[in-house]
């Protein structure tokens, strides 16, 4: 079985990083769908990555933080060095339709208060409320968090519609963000993701490490000759 850790932990650094794990989720919530599966619950706290690429030296089972004899900060790679993969967790809510089976259910259980469609009372479509919970994880755990991620602006509107019929279906949201990624500018890939709360001196300094690090990792590709 594989030892999982909060997809946020250790924090995105770039915004290839973002966009890789937008990419993966999305894929992941498109393909449960079509098997008939919708999770109910696809929230912060149910999205895990296998961060042993991210670990070479491995890191102590319960602080995370330390190596594995727990003497020191444990070293961590960046995800655009050693890409990880993520995982939903977590599906003691979700719901398997058959071929033709209606896709309305009841339940007012969920980690994401903030779907208005929740109900004890009045049924509701599954695969709709999984698409508002991904869209608004994108909203608050990355857009309201880093500066740099605007580009997901309209994909995030479109996945929170108030009203579940006026939403994308998971495929279909898919599809915007890859349409929204090919729009991309090679360049935006490793600009380096600015938190709302940094101080300025604290973002003159991240700055200018993560402008350093993205020239050597230039260099190393070959992007400025050999």
């Amino acid at each position: 079985m594989l030892y999982l850790r909060p997809y946020y932990d250790p924090e995105f650094e770039v915004v290839e990083e973002v966009v890789e794990f937008v990419r993966q989720t999305l894929e992941g919530l498109t393909f449960i769908h079509s098997q008939g599966v919708a999770h109910r619950d696809c929230s912060t706290m149910n999205i895990m990555m296998d961060g042993r690429p991210l670990y070479p030296e491995d890191h102590h089972p319960q602080r995370t933080q330390l190596t594995i004899d727990g003497s020191r900060m444990a070293r961590h790679l960046s995800r655009s060095e050693r890409p990880v993969k993520y995982y939903y967790i977590d599906w003691g809510l979700s719901s398997h339709f058959k071929d033709g089976q209606s896709p309305y259910v009841l339940g007012a259980k969920c980690a994401d208060r903030k779907a208005p469609e929740l109900s004890n009372e009045y049924p509701y479509n599954a695969y709709m409320l999984d698409v508002f919970i991904l869209g608004h994880m994108y909203e608050k755990d990355l857009t309201q968090i880093y500066h740099g991620l605007d580009f997901l602006e309209p994909l995030i509107l479109a996945m929170t519609q108030q009203q579940p019929e006026r939403r994308p279906t998971a495929e279909v949201a898919l599809r915007m963000f890859y349409e929204i990624r090919r729009n991309m500018n090679r360049t935006q890939l490793p600009w380096r993701l600015r938190r709302r709360n940094e101080s300025g001196t604290e973002r003159v300094m991240y700055d200018t490490l993560s402008a350093a690090k993205v020239g050597l990792n230039l260099v190393r590709k070959g992007f400025m000759g050999t």
